[in-house]
């Protein structure tokens, strides 16, 4: 059966129609496709992101905890050295206190 003024038989449209659906169907499974992976990219990029989100959170607690024993260490060491200081004022109290001693002994 063959159509005049359009050069190909009903046959050869039908079958060039099939093909180019066919061609829309492997064009919407590859959409599809790649639909799927970017959501599944999409997930991951939002799973680190969160992830990064809670080291950030992680950095700023261990940031305070670092400030609060660096502060304690200062602290630490002011009183050590107040510490260094009675306990020089106090052997320096001992020896007046022996050096005394010694010379009531002599007197004696």
């Amino acid at each position: 059966m063959g159509t005049t003024g359009l050069g190909k038989t009903s046959e050869q449209w039908r079958a060039e129609i099939q093909e180019e659906k066919d061609k829309a169907d492997r064009w919407e499974q590859k959409f599809q496709e790649m639909q799927r992976r970017n959501e599944a990219l999409e997930k991951k990029l939002k799973a680190g992101l969160s992830k990064i989100e809670e080291m950030k959170q992680r950095i700023e607690e261990l940031e305070m905890a670092l400030e609060n024993c660096e502060n304690r260490i200062k602290h630490l060491e002011a009183n050590e050295n107040r510490n260094k200081e009675q306990l020089q004022y106090f052997q320096n109290q001992v020896r007046s206190r022996d050096n005394i001693m010694e010379e009531a002994v002599v007197q004696i």
